[in-house]
C-alpha cells in the first residue's frame, strides 16, 4: 500500500502541465477556454496538452469526457508510452489513494493528429466507465470489471461500445471542423 501511494504521489508531482477545460459562455457556439487551478485529467507532456486543447476546442464529445471527468472522484493523467498491439492510446492503471483514483493513460505521440485525439477520447470513455463503478479500485477490480462490461476486442484487450462511439465520434467532429477550417 504504501508503494502504491508513494507512486501515486511521483505521478502527480511529474504532472506539471494540466488540460485546459473549456467553459461554455451564453452563445452555444463560443467557448472560453481557461486553466483550473486542480484540474483532473492532467499530462506531463507538453505535446499532448497541446493535443487535448485542441480536441476540446474541436470536439463536443471530448470536452462533455472532459467535464465528466471534471465531476469525479478521479484523476486521470495521459502521458506518453508506447500500448502494444498496434494501438495508439490505452487505459492501463487504476489505483486509490484517499478518498481519490488515480486513472493513467498511455498514448503513442509519433503522430500526433485528429486519430490520436480520437483514440484519448475513447480512453477517457473507458475511464468514466471505471469511475461510474466506485469498487474498481485496482488493475485486478478493473479487469474483472471490464470482463463483466466489456468484450475481447481485436488486440485482445477489453472493449465497449461506449468507448469506441466516443473515440469515433471525436474523429468525426474534429475532422469535420478540420474539412470546414480548410475550405473557408
Amino acid at each position: 500500500m504504501a508503494k502504491t501511494t508513494r507512486n501515486v504521489a511521483m505521478a502527480m508531482m511529474a504532472a506539471g502541465a494540466i488540460l485546459t477545460v473549456p467553459h461554455s459562455t451564453a452563445a452555444a457556439e463560443e467557448t472560453t477556454v481557461t486553466v483550473p487551478s486542480g484540474s483532473r485529467v492532467r499530462s506531463s507532456s507538453p505535446a499532448i496538452v497541446a493535443l487535448m486543447h485542441q480536441a476540446t476546442e474541436r470536439s463536443a464529445t471530448f470536452r462533455h469526457l472532459v467535464e465528466t471527468i471534471e465531476a469525479s472522484d478521479s484523476y486521470v493523467y495521459v502521458n506518453e508510452g508506447e500500448c502494444g498491439h498496434g494501438v495508439r492510446a490505452c487505459f492501463v492503471t487504476v489505483t486509490k489513494a484517499g478518498s481519490n483514483r488515480f486513472m493513467f493513460v498511455k498514448v503513442d505521440t509519433r503522430k500526433a493528429d485528429w486519430d490520436l485525439m480520437g483514440s484519448i477520447g475513447h480512453e477517457l470513455r473507458h475511464t468514466i466507465e471505471v469511475i461510474g463503478d466506485p469498487s474498481v479500485t485496482s488493475n485486478s477490480a478493473m479487469y474483472f470489471f471490464y470482463e463483466q462490461v466489456g468484450t475481447h476486442g481485436t488486440t485482445g484487450a477489453h472493449e465497449t461500445q461506449a468507448a469506441t462511439a466516443a473515440g469515433n465520434t471525436v474523429r468525426s467532429e474534429v475532422r469535420k471542423l478540420n474539412r470546414q477550417a480548410k475550405s473557408e
